[in-house]
């Protein structure tokens, strides 16, 4: 990399154009990808320019996830975090990370990747990026598609291709190539779930697109799925093109994909009859492999040699047949599809059967049977694992959520305890209001109650949760207040609990129904400085959650909407920070305690329902009930 005497160090213009072609190159031209990447790496230096090292690192590591060196790629990919990091663009750096997962999915390192698209959340945020919506949908979908849990997989890759089928005319060459393994995946995910229509049906969906954009990446691989599939469904002369075009379209790096579509064209072949050819076929998969060294390259052998057996039993060539069998079983022992060395060893005992040799049949069928079981306990050893990994990657969310559940309630504990700087000048106003018209009595009476509700908001911020019967003397206390210093009594509001004998054993988040209820006052009421206000509480059947109706006959939701513009800047500030944190807040919680996902505040302007015969504001709060709930205390 330090050699830069190929291309000057001023020549930045022709760097720049580079990376521009490099950006088109990796998704439709290896080679030229190839020649670019060897040109930029001995160009640059330290000197050059940001854009134009971050536009090789990341087109590199790409590339070389593609060629499956992922130490190179998380390497290249490292370099390129840190340029980005310094630059400090979010949705760049949530894209990178979103790669990097691409990377520990390759390499089965399933903590590595939740960890990745964590990061990856985190710089997206709640922001707008529909593309990027469309990568970590894909991303997560092939991480529960690895880990066995198929209903999320199908749920995020159909999210994934929905999100960037989309995209229409502002899709890039990226968001195909995504777009693509999304629904490659859900072949992937129909072909484990034996619906072969449908798993046909998706890989047949990918090569148009792959087609069409000359997307060059696994480019094999998907002609190799359309072709597996077609041939599981016998549409052979299609699975025949599908093999062809992955020996056409292959790279050098791709030898399992050839030897996949050779051993397959050799089938082919022998189910036709045509034994000249399966041999020839099947001879040239062998030859991919002089040297090998995978657990896959030996189930490959083993495969190649058990379809060699199968073709020599056919011709009545048994003795050779067996030679080829005890191959593919010596093969089959150093790979890692032990159902299918079952099935050499079933073949082996049927062939001694019939040479009447009842003693090797014996011990061949006695292996079948030992190769079964060890077959069934790693599958009960893979599901077990795949349980473990899904388990161990919840409880990592979950503590990521309570993390960040701590952070926003010490954000509203803190709101809460500063209170409402508007409403404790109008309450101490009118308190010395009353002080100053000599109504001394009414002032301390008035006094006494505000030091409680202020006493008993500071104790409510050190509290995670609270009975439904504490909220309830909360909330008649903090209206007793604004009842009298700010409505001069012209205000009637009623908390209805549920009619259930243990309705004060139930709980709920604390400061959770407040700042809707404040906002019913300060939008709703107080233009009109009269009102009613009724907070009703009710238990769903399963007893999981409780639905707050809090419903006021104000000026309405949209009218209070347009005088809340007219209120002082910092007013609003400390009300739409504190709507803002109760909301992100009562999501969480509502994941926490997985309640089913939906809608959890509705607000609805009552003069638009009943067509301007009543006035007022409605709001529904879905709260999530926390008896037996894991994290209690904070």
């Amino acid at each position: 990399m330090a050699n830069a005497l190929l291309v000057p160090a001023t020549d930045h213009t022709h760097l720049r154009r580079l990376c521009g072609d490099l950006e088109q190159w990796v998704f439709t031209d290896f080679d030229q990808a190839r020649a670019a990447l060897t040109e930029l790496q001995a160009a640059i230096s330290p000197q050059t320019p940001a854009d134009i090292r971050l536009a090789y690192h990341r087109h590199g590591a790409f590339l070389e996830n593609q060629w499956r060196h992922y130490d190179r790629a998380l390497e290249q990919f490292g370099f390129a975090i840190a340029i980005l990091e310094n630059k400090a663009e979010a949705f760049p750096l949530a894209e990178i990370y979103l790669d990097v997962a691409a990377v520990h999915v390759n390499r089965r390192d399933w903590p590595a990747v939740e960890q990745s698209l964590d990061r990856a959340r985190q710089y997206l945020g709640k922001q707008d990026a529909p593309h990027l919506r469309g990568q970590l949908a894909c991303r997560e979908g092939f991480l529960h598609l690895h880990l066995g849990n198929h209903r999320k997989a199908l749920e995020n890759l159909q999210e994934a291709e929905r999100i960037l089928m989309g995209l229409d005319d502002q899709a890039t060459l990226k968001d195909y190539y995504i777009l693509a393994l999304a629904i490659s995946g859900l072949g992937d995910l129909y072909e484990r779930l034996d619906e072969k229509e449908n798993s046909l049906d998706a890989y047949q969906r990918v090569l148009p697109i792959v087609e069409e954009h000359q997307l060059r990446p696994r480019l094999s691989w998907h002609y190799l799925n359309a072709g597996r599939a077609a041939l599981a469904q016998n549409v052979t002369e299609y699975a025949r093109e599908c093999f062809e075009n992955v020996l056409q379209f292959a790279e050098d790096e791709e030898l399992e994909a050839k030897a996949h579509a050779l051993t397959n064209l050799g089938i082919i072949a022998f189910l036709n009859n045509d034994s000249p050819h399966a041999v020839s076929f099947l001879d040239e998969a062998t030859a991919l492999f002089p040297n090998p060294s995978k657990p896959a390259d030996f189930t490959n052998l083993s495969k190649i040699h058990g379809w060699r057996a199968e073709l020599l039993r056919k011709q009545h060539q048994l003795e050779q047949a067996e030679a080829h069998f005890e191959q593919a079983y010596t093969f089959g022992q150093q790979g890692q599809d032990l159902n299918y060395v079952a099935h050499v060893c079933q073949a082996l005992a049927q062939l001694c059967e019939a040479r009447s040799d009842y003693q090797r049949a014996y011990q061949w069928q006695r292996r079948a049977t030992e190769t079964t079981e060890q077959h069934y306990q790693h599958v009960r050893d893979r599901e077990r694992q795949e349980i473990e990994a899904r388990h161990n990657l919840e409880r990592s969310r979950q503590e990521a959520q309570l993390a960040k559940l701590r952070v926003v309630s010490l954000q509203l504990r803190a709101l809460h305890a500063q209170m409402n700087p508007h409403f404790l000048f109008n309450a101490m106003n009118a308190i010395q209001g009353l002080i100053t018209s000599g109504r001394n009595e009414e002032a301390e009476t008035s006094l006494a109650r505000f030091a409680k509700l202020i006493r008993s908001t500071l104790e409510y911020s050190r509290l995670e949760e609270v009975s439904l019967e504490k909220e309830k003397e909360f909330l008649n206390l903090y209206l007793e207040v604004n009842c009298k210093l700010r409505f001069r009594d012209r205000l009637l509001y009623k908390v209805v609990l549920p009619d259930i004998a243990d309705a004060g054993e139930l709980l709920i988040p604390a400061m959770i129904v407040q700042p809707f209820v404040e906002n019913a006052i300060e939008h709703g009421l107080r233009p009109k400085l009269t009102g009613r206000l009724t907070i009703e509480f009710q238990l769903s059947e399963d007893e999981r959650t409780v639905r707050c109706v809090i419903r006021d006959d104000g000026v309405g939701f949209n009218k209070g909407k347009e005088k809340q513009k007219a209120r002082p800047e910092s007013y609003q500030t400390h009300r739409s920070r504190g709507m803002e944190i109760t909301r992100e807040r009562l999501t969480l919680l509502h994941q926490l305690c997985k309640t089913p996902p939906g809608k959890y505040i509705n607000i609805a302007d009552i003069g638009e329902k009943t067509g301007g015969k009543y006035t007022g504001t409605q709001v529904d709060v879905l709260i999530p009930v926390l008896d037996e709930w894991p994290v209690q205390k904070g």
